[in-house]
């Protein structure tokens, strides 16, 4: 098949719902049907409602957080797509993928790390972070989401108060530790900060909503800035530097997975709501099953 460039353009989604379609695209497209490089190209939506990272004069936005993908040739033939090839990656189907897949941390780590580079100024502000509040500490990692997303989970986002008592269990007896958040709303920050006191480390200067009445905080922006897609980035890449991370289904999340896959990531619910994911995430991939064997058994023709 004639050389083909693939070009992984941004959907009105979420940060890491556009930067996980793009490793996920490296990990199943490049090298078939002929893509022999891949290119990012994300613009500002003309009506951006999950995608306020930047703005039309800004140009393509991925060059304002990573450095453009190190391929030596993009052949002229384009391929495009806008979303990922494999969707247990995303939403519910992460969910499945967190249970059932073991390995998709390792391959995904290895596209991450051989083509992704953050630019310089996000790698600085996170080591800088890391050196004053993390080092040294055991670090448990939180993500805590607007309840806006329930719906990308298999049931209900629980409340910080629950995430709190969960966090607490994870907490080393013989050394120190620090508790580093992420988070959308002010009111968990507060909630957090009342429970840990000055072992709770987040990033300062950081836009959130005040509660869960409105909206989450990034959705429907009225000031887009690359300043908003820098605080999400630094707070992923903050949280794969913990040593383990407490979290619901998230592309965040998913991406703290594989950016560090030697880090514990540990589900926020209870004993009986594992049960019934199991049973549940077991039933989806089974009948996800034909048309995996089907997209493999063309992939190995054409390769």
């Amino acid at each position: 098949m004639k050389p083909a460039t693939l070009v992984v353009r941004n959907r009105d989604a979420g940060f890491f719902s556009n930067v996980n379609a793009v490793v996920d695209g490296l990990v199943h497209r490049l090298g078939r049907e002929g893509v022999e490089a891949v290119r990012v190209e994300w613009r500002a939506p003309e009506h951006a409602f999950q995608f306020p990272y930047g703005t039309e004069s800004d140009g393509n936005l991925w060059d304002a957080f990573f450095e453009p993908l190190p391929f030596a040739v993009f052949p002229e033939r384009i391929v495009e797509t806008d979303t990922f090839a494999n969707l247990a990656m995303t939403g519910r189907g992460a969910y499945a993928t967190y249970k059932l897949k073991p390995g998709w941390r390792q391959r995904y780590h290895q596209a991450y790390s051989r083509y992704l580079k953050p630019k310089g100024r996000i790698l600085d502000k996170v080591d800088q972070i890391h050196r004053d509040c993390m080092n040294g500490h055991y670090c448990v990692g939180v993500h805590w989401r607007h309840s806006d997303h329930d719906a990308e989970n298999l049931f209900r986002i629980p409340s910080p108060d629950v995430f709190i008592d969960r966090v607490a269990k994870l907490l080393p007896r013989d050394r120190s530790w620090r508790i580093l958040l992420a988070t959308d709303t002010q009111a968990a920050v507060s909630a957090f900060d009342a429970a840990f006191g000055d072992r709770l480390v987040i990033q300062p200067d950081v836009g959130r909503a005040e509660d869960q009445s409105g909206p989450q905080f990034h959705h429907g922006h009225t000031n887009p800035s690359t300043a908003l897609g820098d605080d999400v980035l630094i707070d992923c890449l903050l949280l794969a530097r913990c040593d383990a991370l407490l979290h619901s289904t998230t592309n965040l999340a998913t991406a703290v997975g594989y950016i560090n896959p030697n880090l514990k990531m540990v589900y926020c619910e209870t004993p009986y709501q594992t049960a019934i994911g199991y049973l549940w995430s077991i039933g989806k991939t089974v009948r996800a099953l034909p048309g995996y064997c089907l997209r493999t058994l063309a992939a190995r023709r054409q390769s």
